[in-house]
């Protein structure tokens, strides 16, 4: 059996054949930490590995995700503007929080991508662009009808990171893609209708709708589901050179 995990920036249980991960406040704690983001990932992958596991899950707590919590974190590495070298481009006091927040995300997406199982998000609430390039390399995704997703990079003249970019050019056109990267948020119903999100439920019971959804995915045969998915995900075998790509423009 997997046992359960309960950190300061997330926590584990199992529901049924579901492996459920909650994130909880401190998020960016947990994407600029070496040691922690290793336990998380240690964690999905001995999920994959367990035959009893049929599904992997990740919810959040509400608000975490918010550009409330975004601005805070951006706001305490970047230099002020007024402080600035004048050269146009971004500049960090401290570069090392943000180069480890830009490479422990994505190495948490190439696992999750390259994750055998069905993975599912739960996304409760606001949420701000990397995360919502994380939940986009998730299969299938159900949001609470509130949610707003928030480009909030704009605000910082930041390029959209988690990889959105290569994420949101897969689902829907390039041009769509590219103008909705370039505005402040869009909303639950045109992420519906674009097909980024499955469905929308209300707050009240939101986790136990989730995991009654997920269930309907796991009558399938655990062969014709895992085969499936590798064929489908084909295309992100690019993923790579994509972080490459990004690596090199920003020489991290």
């Amino acid at each position: 059996m997997i046992d359960n995990i309960k950190r300061n920036s997330f926590e584990s249980s199992i529901e049924d054949n579901i492996a459920v991960i909650t994130f909880k406040s401190g998020v960016f704690d947990l994407v600029t930490d070496i040691n922690e983001s290793n336990i998380l990932i240690d964690h999905i992958r001995e999920t994959e590995g367990t035959q009893e596991i049929k599904a992997l899950f990740f919810i959040n707590e509400t608000g975490i995700y918010s550009e409330e919590v975004y601005d805070e974190f951006i706001s305490g590495i970047m230099v002020p503007k007024d402080k600035t070298t004048g050269k146009g481009t971004p500049e960090f006091r401290k570069k090392d929080i943000r180069f480890r927040e830009i490479n422990i995300l994505n190495k948490l997406i190439k696992v999750i991508s390259e994750y055998r199982k069905l993975c599912f998000a739960g996304i409760c609430g606001d949420i701000v662009t990397p995360f919502i390039g994380a939940a986009l390399s998730m299969d299938i995704r159900f949001v609470t009808e509130d949610t707003r997703f928030i480009m909030a990079h704009n605000k910082y003249g930041l390029h959209p990171s988690g990889a959105l970019p290569f994420f949101l050019s897969q689902y829907i056109h390039h041009s769509r893609a590219l103008e909705i990267q370039f505005r402040s948020e869009f909303s639950v119903q045109e992420a519906l209708s674009l097909g980024l999100v499955n469905k929308a439920f209300p707050h009240e019971n939101f986790q136990q709708r989730c995991l009654h959804e997920i269930q309907h995915f796991l009558s399938c045969e655990s062969s014709t589901i895992g085969v499936t998915k590798r064929l489908t995900n084909y295309t992100r075998k690019a993923l790579s050179d994509y972080f490459l790509y990004e690596a090199t423009l920003l020489n991290l």
